[in-house]
Formats: structure tokens, sequence, C-alpha cells
């Protein structure tokens, strides 16, 4: 349902912003209407960072500037909260499910 997140070293002129790293979430779902992205990087509210859908209309994307850390996130796939099954890690929740593990490397 989903591809791996890759990580993009984003380059900046200010030193704050220079540690910070373009990642970048994809979700392949052809049969989603909506998809958001959501975790710890944004207190997990679940509304906010709204997926973009791309190409042949299957392909849903969403670029964040993170610092390196360890963080975890789920997609919320029409009103459904999903974790990553292609995430290299993935990890149990407090809820029963599992939540997706990305690490952000300086």
């Amino acid at each position: 349902m989903s591809k791996t997140v890759v990580d993009r070293k984003k380059k900046g002129s200010h030193l704050a912003a220079a540690a910070n790293r373009e990642v970048v979430f994809v979700l392949n779902s052809r049969e989603a209407g909506a998809v958001y992205l959501c975790g710890d990087f944004n207190d997990w509210l679940p509304d906010k960072l709204p997926m973009i859908r791309h190409g042949d209309h299957r392909l849903w994307e969403k670029r964040l500037l993170l610092p390196p850390g360890r963080y975890e996130y789920k997609f919320i796939v029409d009103g459904v909260w999903t974790h990553n099954p292609d995430a290299g890690k993935n990890v149990a929740n407090t809820f029963g499910s599992l939540n997706s593990v990305m690490e952000v490397r300086p």
C-alpha cells in the first residue's frame, strides 16, 4: 500500500536550518480519497499535514523539514489510521496498533 520514506539533506543558508533534512513521505494508494500524515513531529494532529496526490492518482506525497532524530508516524487514509507497512521499522503503540518509525540522520 505504501512506499518507503526517503530522507534527503536540505541545504540552507541559516545555521539552524542547515541541520534540518528534507524528508519525503510517500503512500501508494489508488483507492484513497484523502490522506494525511501525522506523528510526534506535529503532536499527532490528524488534520494538519495533508498529503498531495501525484501522477496517476495513486501516489501521495508530503515533504517536511525535520531536525535529526527518531520519529514515529502514521498515515490517515480516509479517516483510518494506518502504519506504513514498507517502513524499515514499526513499533507497538498504546492503542494496540503499530506506529512507523523513521530516523533522520545528521
